[in-house]
């Protein structure tokens, strides 16, 4: 769980930029007796805006920040294109919920590495610093201090961490006894998800799906049915079908994979190859009440785009984790989009605390009929200032009642982060010299 993600000098974003997931209710670090974190938070984070306004930037940045715990050696300076004679750091700060404990992760990333990274945990309420690693310039030792609380091969850890390496990172490699664990919750799937947009990242979902329906698991393959249904009332059931892969295909596969890898005898991976020889059949209702099986590239791209969101939704909302969409309205009927809102809104269906976090441009989503889908706290807008810079704020900045219809409100420019489209005089100035150059 999302408490709050806070970067600066990243890309498009000179300055902070903040995208907080705690509810108006929550003043203190942790809940009030009675409470819990999922009564302290909000299930969605809606980010609208108009293109290129730096909204799938600050998912980037942080999938960036999970990448450096992954892969501790992954990229993280990305400073504002203004700054490149003097760049200075790229400053992450993530604030998150693991094994209901709170803990605050900073990261400060120079060009020669990372100059600052602390993690300071808040079981009872007060700040527990486990570690800060500094270190002031390329040269310099890294120095570690740990708080009293730390247990475990700390500076074994520190020895092993290169100055582009984050310490967590680092040390959930290196399996320590006490950071691994917290480094794992936060990172390791399914905690956190991202969907990628575009063919490939919908690839790469659905052959997820598939390895999930050839373990034989009934319930998963009920799931995938109601899902598909769902989307497109013809469809009755879907199914696995596997394949030997040709000789000639896995010949073509191998060579390639040799290529890429710069390495003759480098083997082809077992679960590659399987994946190549499962396809998904969908069987429709046909005519006369019959049924037709039809392969998966004669679905819709509704229908596939629906599945390689939805069943990923349906994993985080089934083990409390987050969810990141970039354009989640992107081929899918306005609808569908909602459904998946009100399921991770719906406390009885997401009493994990599982949350939502989209960019979006489908303004249907901020009106009030018949209900109002999404609350100030879960609305964000982001937009460039003058100077080409990205700042990124809430709908809770602004007066918002109950019976206030924020899509009219926003589409008439009462919040800002609107296109400014005047696409009229451009065409006609390129037509008049098209017609005079004729």
């Amino acid at each position: 769980m999302l408490l709050e993600f806070r970067v600066k000098n990243f890309r498009s974003f000179a300055d902070d930029a903040s995208l907080e997931f705690t509810s108006k209710t929550l003043r203190t670090r942790i809940p009030r007796p009675g409470q819990s974190w999922v009564d302290s938070t909000v299930r969605c984070a809606a980010i609208f805006g108009p293109n290129a306004a730096g909204k799938s930037t600050l998912l980037d940045a942080l999938e960036t920040l999970i990448k450096s715990v992954q892969r501790p050696r992954a990229l993280l300076h990305f400073p504002h294109f203004r700054r490149t004679d003097l760049p200075g750091p790229t400053e992450y700060f993530l604030s998150f919920i693991v094994n209901d404990v709170r803990y605050d992760y900073e990261v400060t990333a120079e060009q020669w590495g990372i100059s600052y990274e602390s993690l300071k945990s808040y079981p009872h309420g007060t700040g527990r610093n486990l570690f800060t690693r500094v270190q002031e310039d390329e040269s310099s030792e890294l120095l570690l201090s740990t708080g009293s609380t730390l247990k475990g091969p700390s500076q074994e850890v520190r020895r092993i961490t290169t100055r582009t390496a984050t310490y967590l990172g680092t040390a959930l490699q290196y399996d320590h006894s006490m950071l691994a664990p917290i480094a794992r919750g936060l990172v390791h799937f399914p905690s956190i998800q991202f969907i990628e947009v575009g063919e490939r990242g919908t690839t790469t979902r659905l052959q997820w799906v598939m390895a999930r329906l050839a373990d034989g698991d009934s319930e998963w393959q009920e799931l995938v049915n109601s899902v598909a249904s769902a989307a497109d009332l013809g469809i009755t059931s879907v199914r696995l079908d596997e394949r030997e892969v040709p000789a000639d295909l896995v010949k073509k596969v191998e060579a390639l994979y040799a290529a890429m890898e710069d390495d003759p005898a480098t083997e082809v991976p077992e679960e590659l190859l399987t994946s190549l020889g499962r396809s998904l059949v969908f069987t429709h209702t046909g005519p006369n009440g019959g049924e037709v099986s039809l392969p998966l590239n004669a679905q819709s791209s509704g229908t596939i785009t629906w599945m390689a969101t939805a069943l990923p939704a349906l994993e985080a909302l089934s083990t409390g984790g987050v969810l990141v969409v970039d354009e989640l309205d992107s081929s899918l009927h306005p609808r569908l989009t909602s459904s998946l809102l009100e399921m991770f809104k719906d406390e009885d269906i997401n009493h994990l605390g599982a949350q939502l976090i989209f960019v979006a441009h489908d303004t249907s989503l901020l009106s009030n009929s018949p209900t109002r889908t999404l609350e100030p706290e879960e609305v964000w807008f982001c937009e460039k200032d003058e100077q080409g810079a990205s700042e990124l704020f809430s709908l809770a900045e602004f007066d918002s009642r109950k019976g206030n219809n924020e899509q009219k409100r926003y589409l008439a420019g009462r919040f800002g982060a609107i296109p400014d489209v005047n696409v009229t005089e451009p065409f006609r100035s390129g037509l008049a010299r098209t017609r005079n150059a004729g």
